[in-house]
């Protein structure tokens, strides 16, 4: 081989190993319009006992069964059931969305697509209701099953609130509106939250 041919072919093969070592360039993040958090409220409180954010009383103040039971589950999560198949769920994720911010533009990069995608305001804090379980085609008419919403409290707090209604006795007025359930116990979350 001719000096000068192979001193190309080397040069070539530099340019080509160079360029595979380069990473791709990061996409930029989408530019997402978040809505503000009005006022900062306790989220470490409610990180600490996810039970502060609702109590047994103002659940059944709203219409919930007077049976109900309070369980601190693992995983930041406070369960209050009434009866065997109605719940309402207070949660936080330590590995998914840490903020409404992070919620809004995760769902507006694909990352974390939630099953719905309804946004609300809850006395002036911001919320998305992510999770709605429809009831089964020949009970439509009866409003779904229970739904979710995630509730913004501060700039590093997203509280998940669950209602899990089911059509039954036990939730009251909820039984066939569990968002409204779900919107109405954010309310409470917010007044419990502000010390």
């Amino acid at each position: 081989m001719k000096p000068r041919l192979a001193l190309l072919m080397a040069g070539g093969l530099a340019v080509l190993a160079g360029c595979g070592t380069s990473p791709p360039p990061t996409p930029p993040e989408p530019s997402v319009s978040v809505p503000p958090i009005p006022a900062q409220l306790n989220g470490a409180k409610f990180k600490a006992d996810p039970c502060t954010a609702i109590t047994l009383e103002q659940l059944q103040s709203i219409g919930f069964a007077d049976n109900g039971t309070v369980q601190r589950g693992q995983d930041g999560k406070c369960l209050i059931a009434f009866g065997r198949l109605v719940e309402v769920t207070a949660l936080w994720h330590p590995v998914l969305e840490a903020n409404i911010g992070t919620l809004y533009r995760d769902h507006a990069s694909g990352r974390h697509s939630p099953k719905n995608w309804e946004e609300v305001t809850i006395n002036g804090y911001p919320g998305v209701i992510t999770e709605i379980e429809e009831n089964a085609p020949l009970s439509r008419d009866q409003g779904p099953l229970a739904c979710r919403l995630a509730l913004g409290v501060d700039d590093t707090t997203l509280v998940y609130v669950g209602a899990e209604t089911l059509g039954r006795e036990e939730a009251g007025p909820w039984k066939n509106d569990p968002c409204g359930a779900a919107k109405k116990i954010s309310e409470f979350v917010l007044d419990n939250l502000r010390s």
